[in-house]
């Protein structure tokens, strides 16, 4: 007869199963910190959107402003031309708009809630103190309205400023 080998598993000492608590512990200990990187990096992209939404917001409110002052620069030259050819600033907003040729989206402000530009008829070319031609009907540039002077300035002024200097400008006719 052939001897019979012994089982080694059913020979071997029973394992002691020991550890499970420690490892327990090691995976919630990684998976914390796993949850916690993940929570970081959620939150530092979501105060890196924020930034970058607020900063493309302030950059389009500044496009906005700086295209209104183009419009403004645009109707000086208009102006200019005009009181070249004529010796003389236009009677009225809608004689500058026909010279001008370019219709009403050049006298309105770019802004979403901007409004009409306002033309003060009857200054000359020839005054010696700058006084207000064309100004914005809405504080809408952070609450200030842009400001066109006779002598080409373009300045940006509070409603208040904006009042105080058209009680100082009255038309000459």
């Amino acid at each position: 007869m052939v001897p019979q080998r012994e089982d080694p598993v059913a020979t071997a000492p029973a394992r002691i199963r020991g550890g499970t608590i420690i490892n327990v512990i090691t995976i919630l200990i990684l998976f914390g910190l796993i949850g916690f990187g993940v929570y970081w990096v959620i939150k530092a992209w979501g105060q890196a959107g924020e930034q970058y939404m607020t900063g493309m917001v302030n950059t389009q409110k500044k496009a906005t402003t700086l295209s209104c002052q183009m419009n403004l620069r645009s109707i000086s030259q208009t102006l200019q031309t005009y009181a070249i050819s004529n010796e003389a600033y236009p009677d009225s907003q809608q004689a500058l708009v026909d010279f001008a040729g370019y219709g009403s989206k050049l006298f309105h402000c770019p802004d979403p809630n901007g409004g009409e530009y306002i033309y003060i008829p009857g200054r000359r070319p020839d005054a010696s103190a700058p006084s207000i031609l064309v100004y914005e009907s809405k504080p809408v540039h952070n609450g200030r309205c842009n400001v066109l002077a006779s002598d080409g300035q373009i300045a940006s002024l509070t409603p208040e400023e904006l009042q105080q200097a058209l009680g100082t400008t009255r038309p000459r006719r």
